[in-house]
């Protein structure tokens, strides 16, 4: 079975966790990048981390609109998938 086929005829519960658990791996490697990141920016000092706490609501803005493009982008392939349009 191919990929488009397996997403809306396979096992959905399997391919939902499939789907999940490679989020969760993701989303914790980005969790312990930015935990590395500030503990050796705290190492060089209170200023450099202030800096980079101060450059921290500009990147929140960037990855909203990143998610939001996302999840737009994937409920317009969802759609069109159901429809048979593919």
């Amino acid at each position: 079975m191919n990929k488009k086929a397996e997403l809306v005829e396979g096992n959905i519960p399997r391919i939902l966790a499939s789907l999940t658990g490679s989020m969760i791996i993701g989303m914790i490697s980005m969790v312990a990048y930015n935990l590395v990141d500030t503990y050796f920016v705290g190492k060089l000092g209170t200023n450099e981390l202030a800096a980079l706490s101060f450059t921290y609501p500009v990147i929140l803005i960037i990855n909203s609109i990143a998610l939001g493009l996302g999840v737009g982008a994937s409920a317009v392939i969802s759609i069109t998938i159901g429809e048979g349009d593919h």
